[in-house]
């Protein structure tokens, strides 16, 4: 078994080696340094073990860890991912050296070959799980929106609002470290047990609104070089001019980004409400390609509502325009109530109710787009959990906050899904309502879709395997097009867009 382990460290500084984790001349370093973690005695010469053409040196890696941690799992008394961060963090450059190089890169070849290289490095560091993201399953459904883009997320346990809403107003505790998942305490962090090991963790510093601020990519990304910016310092959410000024600074810098925020409530912000942090990425979201439905021109800006589920403003403008006609529409919207709308701007005891999501994008040297998504998190008797959030009818599909990713038209839908659209299709198959009702209340995982079950069979005539995928394919669309119209405040009918108007009349 010991030869066998020296073998997979040399395997593993191979491709170390190659992914250009470490130099060279740092080989014999680092394997006395997995001698020593492994409790090793070493050999005087090192056999060559072929290596499969069809992986690449990340993927053979990933084979060679998942061996390490079969063998070491009880010598090490540790989780397996803390097992493979440890061992991968031994071949890592310490922070600065990561920065110094991106900066590097970046005053001579450019911010996209800057970024382009810090992307390959956290996916050759196992930071971004490229495994686990290839799981996903994604597809596109056709909307009166436009068409709106779904995934099945398989890498990630499915969060209750109930508990992120906790989350926010949870006390600060002491010894509580990292105090969250984003604080940038986690760089390097070994992990707990309720907290996950984050040796390879490498975050790089940039300025935005005179403050520091984190840039890293999202271990599970949703959608292409998904990144994350973090806040230096622990703190809640809050939507005001000073997040607008930062975005502005971001794209700035960044300009083939785009970056949003989350609102900053419970009910219609994100999973993490208790750390300020941005989101961006090089895509292009469904949101973006939405048509306009009216407009209105104020202070020399055309505002665009939106043909959109969640109610939205898009501006187009210079930098200083832009950011003086948003601080008064936050302004107006934190303030704006319409009850016969079931919008109310602030509860009896002066509790907001109304946030924005805000998104940015930089066109050219001089204009940019900037989308405003009004948001509302008001409960009541019929709706405990959220007049503007997926209703309960939904929930069998979707139950988690409506956070920015999904409200620019991208599905983040729980992994239970996939084994669940199995069982639905076998239930479908059988093309017997009766005989697919009894099957699935032997299910208890599958007692929530017995509406829908019995929705599809009214629906459809026939069932077989050439039409199942698409069926349920297009009806979870479809579903996820309903989540984003109950997340809508203005709805779009005439009541809405009255509403709207009454809204873009009090910024004048």
């Amino acid at each position: 078994m010991e030869n066998e382990l020296l073998n997979l460290v040399e395997r593993l500084l191979d491709c170390g080696e190659q992914m250009a984790l470490f130099e060279p001349r740092d080989r014999i370093y680092l394997r006395n340094q997995y001698y020593d973690l492994f409790d090793l005695t070493p050999l005087k010469s090192y056999p060559e073990i072929s290596r499969q053409e069809l992986h690449t040196p990340a993927e053979y890696a990933s084979l060679i860890l998942d061996k390490l941690t079969e063998y070491t799992r009880n010598k090490l008394g540790e989780t397996e991912e803390q097992q493979i961060c440890k061992i991968i963090h031994i071949m890592l450059p310490p922070p600065s050296s990561i920065e110094n190089k991106f900066n590097r890169i970046k005053s001579t070849d450019g911010i996209i070959n800057a970024l382009n290289w810090y992307y390959n490095f956290s996916c050759n560091s196992d930071y971004i799980k490229i495994a686990a993201v290839k799981r996903n399953k994604s597809w596109t459904s056709e909307s009166t929106y436009g068409n709106l883009e779904i995934t099945i997320n398989l890498s990630k346990p499915e969060k209750d609002p109930k508990e992120i809403a906790k989350l926010k107003s949870q006390p600060k505790s002491d010894s509580a470290y990292p105090q969250c998942l984003l604080c940038i305490e986690n760089e390097g962090f070994a992990g707990t047990g309720s907290k996950p090991a984050r040796h390879n963790h490498r975050i790089l510093e940039m300025d935005l609104n005179q403050q520091k601020w984190y840039f890293q990519f999202s271990p599970y990304a949703y959608y292409p070089e998904h990144s994350i910016i973090i806040n230096k310092n622990h703190k809640p959410m809050l939507i005001d001019q000073n997040t607008i000024n930062a975005l502005f600074d971001f794209v700035d810098q960044i300009p083939h980004y785009l970056i949003g925020s989350n609102s900053d409530i419970p009910i219609v912000g994100g999973s993490i409400l208790n750390h300020d942090h941005f989101q961006a990425g090089n895509y292009i979201f469904p949101i973006e390609k939405s048509t306009m439905k009216f407009s209105r021109k104020i202070d020399n800006i055309q505002i665009e509502y939106l043909n959109w589920p969640v109610s939205t403003l898009r501006l187009n403008g210079k930098r200083s325009e832009l950011q003086i006609l948003t601080a008064k529409i936050i302004k107006e919207w934190y303030h704006f109530s319409m009850p016969e709308l079931d919008i109310i701007a602030f509860s009896d005891k002066g509790v907001r109710h109304n946030a924005i999501t805000p998104v940015l994008r930089k066109i050219n040297t001089n204009n940019y787009q900037l989308y405003l998504m009004l948001r509302n998190n008001r409960t009541n008797s019929s709706y405990p959990d959220g007049i503007f959030h997926p209703h309960e009818s939904l929930h069998h599909i979707k139950k988690e906050n409506i956070g920015l990713i999904e409200a620019m038209g991208l599905a983040i839908l729980p992994g239970r899904l996939d084994y669940e659209l199995e069982e639905m299709s076998r239930f479908l198959e059988m093309n017997d309502k009766d005989l697919a009702l009894i099957e699935l209340l032997y299910d208890e995982q599958m007692l929530k879709h017995e509406n829908w079950l019995t929705e599809l069979y009214t629906k459809y005539t026939d069932f077989s395997n050439q039409n199942l995928i698409d069926i349920l394919r297009n009806e979870v669309g479809n579903k996820f097009c309903q989540v984003l119209e109950d997340a809508g405040v203005f709805k779009q009918n005439e009541a809405g867009d009255q509403g709207v108007t009454r809204f873009l009349d009090g910024l004048v």
